[in-house]
């Protein structure tokens, strides 16, 4: 079973934060989808004949497309891939696009399960992030979601923002406990290179991220959670009765995906590749029947470093025996030596058959996971 995920590189306008690779314009938007569909059919055979079991819609803002282009892009998945009859199909979707008309558009497509991009449900931390939607009208876009029929609906939340306060963070869980939506992202605001708030910070006119704020949300996340029994299976995401994301989680397992558009991103198990990260060179190419892309073989080391930190990540942590029978015996050796500070300190966890975080770890897992990296081996 493998993945496929779609860039949809068009936005209103740019979040403050967002790193991401999109325009604050649709230029060249039908040229793109003729691109998109042209590419799927130039990488068909690139999961070699596997079942899709997720198609992930991303951005970008692919709630910018119109019917005619969804349903374009569609009729080349089904004629190009294998999709599995029950397959996750994923639409990243901005509250301020959900009107009924569109939600009931969407529904008699193939998307089966919206991922919306609220980020807060205060005003004042709205316009802090650049956003284009009020807090009133994300309740209202998942309220309509939920009337038109979407029983799959994930929303986005976004904590350690300077402005914001203990406060308001828990009255933004509160409200997502209100929606009863079965599945939350929750990402701490971090600051990225060559972004706006990057800018805002360099200029004094934003604070920077606080790590002791950033730290304090996320126990108040983990608490939360816990009370009110959503699972935490990723450091960023949680569910209700195991209703993972298929897609996201088939990152975390390091399962085959295919990506398609400027700027995604291809695993095939043995390679990663990656399309050019510019629109206008992306369609000339393809119209030329190249893919334009960069391509990274991974050597042992590379399979180690990724196993380490996706499986960190997780609930299920990394399986000891994957680790025997994949790597070195010595690589084993050192992991176990260099865990023993992470265990004294009680941020990770042994068990006779995994390492996991613990939850005095998690807020660390990326450092963590970085200090067992191996090198070029």
């Amino acid at each position: 079973m493998a993945g496929l995920y779609i860039h949809i590189p068009f936005c209103k306008r740019k979040c403050h934060y967002c790193n991401f690779y999109s325009l604050a314009k649709a230029k060249f938007k039908p040229e793109l989808v003729q691109a998109l569909v042209k590419e799927m059919e130039l990488q068909r055979n690139y999961l070699h004949g596997e079942k899709l079991e997720s198609i992930y819609f991303g951005g970008g803002t692919p709630s910018m497309l119109n019917e005619h282009e969804l349903q374009f892009i569609f009729e080349k998945i089904y004629t190009a891939f294998n999709v599995e009859e029950k397959a996750e199909i994923t639409f990243e979707a901005n509250p301020d696009d959900l009107s009924k008309d569109y939600l009931q558009m969407l529904k008699k497509s193939p998307v089966n399960r919206l991922s919306i991009g609220v980020q807060s449900f205060n005003d004042e931390e709205l316009v802090y992030l650049n956003r284009l939607h009020s807090a009133e009208e994300a309740i209202s876009a998942l309220k309509r979601a939920q009337d038109v029929g979407f029983s799959s609906l994930s929303l986005d939340l976004i904590y350690g923002i300077p402005i914001a306060t203990n406060e308001s963070w828990l009255k933004n869980l509160n409200q997502f406990k209100e929606l009863q939506v079965d599945h939350l992202s929750a990402y701490n605001l971090t600051r990225e290179e060559n972004t706006a708030y990057d800018l805002f910070i360099k200029k004094g006119k934003y604070a920077p991220p606080n790590d002791v704020q950033g730290q304090e949300h996320f126990n108040l996340l983990l608490d939360f959670t816990r009370e009110n029994k959503l699972e935490q299976y990723e450091v960023s995401n949680f569910a209700f009765d195991q209703k993972y994301a298929i897609h996201n989680t088939n990152y975390w397992h390091r399962k085959k995906y295919l990506g398609i558009g400027p700027s995604a991103h291809s695993f095939d198990l043995l390679s990663r590749s990656w399309n050019i990260a510019q629109l206008k060179p992306y369609i000339d190419s393809i119209n030329n029947e190249l893919v334009p892309h960069e391509t990274e073989l991974l050597n042992k080391s590379d399979k180690w470093n990724e196993t380490i930190m996706t499986g960190l990540r997780t609930k299920w942590g990394v399986e000891i025996e994957y680790l025997k029978q994949n790597f070195e015996a010595d690589w084993l050796d050192t992991f176990n030596q260099q865990a023993q500070k992470y265990i004294q300190n009680k941020q990770l966890l042994k068990s006779e058959t995994h390492f996991q975080l613990s939850k005095n770890g998690l807020f660390f897992a990326d450092g963590i996971a970085a200090d067992f990296f191996r090198v070029n081996e």
